[in-house]
């Protein structure tokens, strides 16, 4: 049975299939032990890129024993138009929590609704899985898409969630291999949506909100901004 603790390498691995991960050199490297979690928080991960994915960002924050994180988030270029791949799991005893999700960043007209529908036809596949959905109940709820995966499991369900998250990629990654860049006004809209979603992720994304509180305000931004998005 494939354990969600180890869904960094199975993705990484499924990627190798289709790219050649270039390694990022971050102004802050892996791994890292933020002072002000008095040294108890070890955050370790990687950063990749390939021509058309400007960040495949893994990062894996772990305390001792009883809470652990393996978050991941794919940033196509810009220029490509395209939506983002976002997959966290936290583990707190012996529950997990999944989220899996292919969605646009800030404010669009573009209509998602064929690939909304292709996920949604990969989770009738997995019913047993399904039964366990918990959304959200705060603000973020509104970044994800209609066809989230979104559930709290018990250690017998990871296989399913392993496999539906394998399948969600190679979907976001067919997108991605039909993407054609972008130019002229197209890109220019674009690009000004893309700015304004920065803007808003500085002041309001809890993820964000985590790294200020880790490492400062100054930091903690700058942290985020270089891993996620080349700034």
């Amino acid at each position: 049975m494939k354990s969600l603790m180890d869904i960094h390498s199975i993705v990484q691995e499924e990627l190798r299939k289709r790219y050649m991960l270039e390694p990022v050199k971050l102004k802050h490297p892996f791994p890292e032990r933020p002072v002000r979690a008095l040294g108890l928080m070890k955050i370790n991960g990687e950063v990749f890129s390939t021509d058309k994915l400007l960040r495949i960002v893994f990062i894996r924050p772990d305390l001792p024993i009883y809470f652990s994180v393996r978050s991941m988030f794919i940033r196509p270029r810009v220029e490509l138009d395209l939506p983002v791949f976002a997959g966290e799991v936290m583990r707190t005893g012996k529950k997990k929590m999944v989220i899996v999700d292919i969605h646009r960043t800030g404010k669009t007209h573009h209509d998602d609704s064929a690939l909304f529908g292709e996920m949604l036809k990969v989770q009738e596949r997995y019913p047993e899985l399904i039964k366990y959905t918990k959304q959200r109940q705060d603000a973020i709820q509104e970044v994800f898409s209609k066809a989230a995966c979104q559930v709290v499991i018990p250690e017998e369900m990871e296989d399913q969630a392993v496999r539906l998250w394998k399948e969600y990629l190679n979907l976001f990654c067919d997108v991605v291999d039909r993407a054609k860049p972008v130019a002229g006004e197209d890109l220019k809209k674009t690009q000004e949506v893309f700015e304004d979603y920065l803007k808003t992720l500085v002041d309001h994304d809890p993820g964000v909100g985590i790294w200020k509180v880790l490492f400062g305000a100054k930091g903690g931004v700058e942290r985020s901004m270089d891993m996620h998005f080349g700034r």
